[in-house]
């Protein structure tokens, strides 16, 4: 029975993957410190959803939409009658695992004594990307307008969640620009 045991063991672990760093997984969107996410963000309440899109296709709309000069940082913008400043990142996170399989076929392939080049040490580890959109606001007082003390935290949510639905709705952003405008 314990021959069978190490044996079960031994096959569940040469058969693994080991993860190295973990993507999470925002189903639609999550508000934290921005700098818990990712280290270079300012110390802020971020606003943070997956983009399914290309790279820079939110600055794109948000630029469309609001007719801005190509602007990512410091965007002026009202949200029911209260000016904001609204900053936008795009940050990449990655999952990466070890697989075990191809090192030990190249281990048993290549043995010690002969020059051989592994075979498979492309497949050594595995990685899968994901993009994320943070969006900071701040009033023109200096304040965190994500922040759970903040008095307009709800309405600036709401309209952040709308953005983002509009965002992933709209294949052609002139539409925003015209919703808008009306």
């Amino acid at each position: 029975m314990k021959q069978l045991l190490v044996c079960l063991f031994l096959t569940l672990f040469f058969t693994s993957c080991i993860p190295l760093s973990f993507a999470p997984n925002i189903e639609t969107d999550k508000v934290k410190i921005a700098k818990r996410f990712k280290r270079d963000l300012p110390k802020r309440y971020g606003f943070i959803f997956e983009d399914p899109k290309e790279a820079d296709e939110f600055y794109t709309f948000i630029n469309t939409k609001y007719q801005l000069p190509g602007m990512d940082r410091k965007i002026p913008l009202w949200v029911h009658k209260k000016p904001l400043i609204m900053n936008i990142y795009e940050r990449r996170r990655t999952t990466s695992t070890l697989n075990f399989i191809p090192i030990l076929l190249d281990a048993a392939l290549s043995g010690e004594n002969s020059g051989v080049p592994g075979f498979f040490n492309s497949f050594y580890t595995t990685r899968n990307e994901k993009w994320f959109i943070i969006i900071t606001l701040t009033d023109l007082n200096g304040q965190d307008g994500l922040a759970p003390a903040y008095d307009r935290q709800n309405t600036n949510l709401s309209f952040l969640r709308n953005l983002q639905k509009e965002y992933l709705n709209t294949t052609n952003y002139m539409e925003a620009y015209f919703r808008n405008k009306e």
